[in-house]
This record gives C-alpha cells, sequence and structure tokens, in this order.
C-alpha cells in the first residue's frame, strides 16, 4: 500500500509542477481546495515548485495516517521548492476500499507547518 501511495503523491506534485490542474480536476481532487488558491499559497511562498526526490520518501517529510475506521489516509508531504525541501506541506486525504484499493482522493490544504 505504501508504493501506491506514494505513487499517488508523486502524481500529485507532478500534476501542480506542470501545471495541469484539469487532472486533479477530473479526479475529484480539488474539491476542497480550489486551483486558484493553490495557485495563490505557491505564489505568496515564493520559488517554483519542483519534483520530488525518491529521498523525500525516506524522511519525515513523508507522514501517513491511517483512519481509525480503516476507511483511507491523511497523508501530509513536505514540499519541494526550488529543489530544496521547504516547510511548505501538502495535506491529502485518500479514501479506500476494504481491500486498500484506493477509490479516491483529494488536496485537503496547502499550507506552511
Amino acid at each position: 500500500m505504501l508504493e501506491e501511495l506514494i505513487n499517488l503523491c508523486k502524481k500529485v506534485v507532478r500534476c501542480l509542477v506542470e501545471d495541469n490542474y484539469s487532472c486533479l480536476e477530473q479526479e475529484k481532487a480539488l474539491s476542497r481546495v480550489s486551483e486558484e488558491d493553490i495557485k495563490r499559497v505557491l505564489k505568496d511562498y515564493g520559488g517554483l515548485i519542483s519534483i520530488l526526490p525518491d529521498e523525500a520518501f525516506a524522511t519525515n517529510a513523508f507522514d501517513v495516517y491511517r483512519y481509525n475506521d480503516n476507511s483511507g489516509y491523511c497523508i501530509d508531504l513536505d514540499l519541494w521548492i526550488n529543489y530544496t525541501r521547504s516547510d511548505l506541506t501538502l495535506k491529502l486525504d485518500v479514501k479506500t476500499d476494504n481491500c486498500n484499493k484506493i477509490l479516491s482522493y483529494k488536496i485537503l490544504d496547502i499550507l506552511v507547518m
């Protein structure tokens, strides 16, 4: 399951880096946070969002919490700005089925933590 969550995080960040919000919109990942909100936060923070290096997932820059009701996971992922780990954090909500297959995901927030 961890590998699927990592791949999902990489996909979401790739969409942000490539300014491809239609990908996120199609998957209903922007139901809580809008494209405009994300762009504003990234602009206000400064710098350019970068593709995550593999080391991002081997550190405490990537935290996964399983919901007590086993309905999915909450992920906190530090974003990389100008190829350096930042304190800007992407929060994701991932819903899974009884077999732990990803059913849906959404961006909960992007904030400084």
